[in-house]
């Protein structure tokens, strides 16, 4: 039979997991953005740092390894979401939350393409709720201190954001400005639609 392994033995085999799994989500990361869905699990093993085996250890396919890719990119936009909002003035914030929105089609890359087109619905995971409260929070704080519009329609701000970051138009944009490029004009766009008349028009460009 078996004996457990010591606790320092343990710790450090949980660290060298830990690690090893951080590895790997970067390393498809980096090679699923330049490759898309021809991205072979060889070169994100490889590249990680780790062997095949030791890939499938950690995620059982290519399908929950982009899974899990996914989820890292959906709590590190509503982490982001939710420190702007947090430590923020409103416009700020606001702002904040598009360029971080932008930073996703930067980060996913060759994929973009094929998630604008449906194919990786299957994999996202449950939470938008959570990413359009945070939203709604923020705009609802703005109206309250004044920064936005009393009349702002919030529900058809929230739309009308998600349809430029779910029609494929940021493509576009990127294309021709660049990601920061196209996250400033979205930014100065949304914020000239709804800062309150009384705030300093200069807030709603990038400067």
């Amino acid at each position: 039979m078996e004996e457990p392994a010591a606790p320092e033995t343990a710790r450090h085999e949980r660290a060298d997991s830990a690690a090893n799994h951080e590895r790997i989500l970067a390393a498809a990361r980096d090679v699923f953005a330049r490759r898309g869905l021809d991205a072979e699990i060889k070169e994100i093993a490889d590249r990680a740092g780790v062997g095949v085996g030791t890939l499938y250890r950690h995620f059982d396919s290519r399908d929950g390894l982009l899974r899990a890719l996914i989820l890292q990119t959906h709590d590190d936009l509503l982490q982001r979401l939710r420190a702007a909002a947090d430590t923020q003035d409103a416009a700020d914030a606001l702002r904040a939350v598009i360029h971080a929105a932008t930073d996703v089609y930067r980060q996913f890359g060759a994929l973009t393409e094929v998630a604008l087109a449906g194919r990786l619905d299957h994999l996202r995971p449950d939470g938008h709720e959570e990413l359009t409260a945070a939203f709604t929070g923020l705009l609802r704080r703005g109206v309250a201190d004044g920064t936005f519009r009393a009349d702002l329609d919030i529900p058809m701000m929230i739309a009308a954001l998600e349809s430029v970051f779910t029609s494929g138009k940021v493509v576009r944009l990127v294309a021709e400005r660049g990601y920061a490029g196209a996250a400033a004009a979205i930014s100065d766009f949304f914020l000239h639609a709804c800062l309150a008349a009384s705030a300093d028009p200069g807030r709603a460009r990038s400067t």
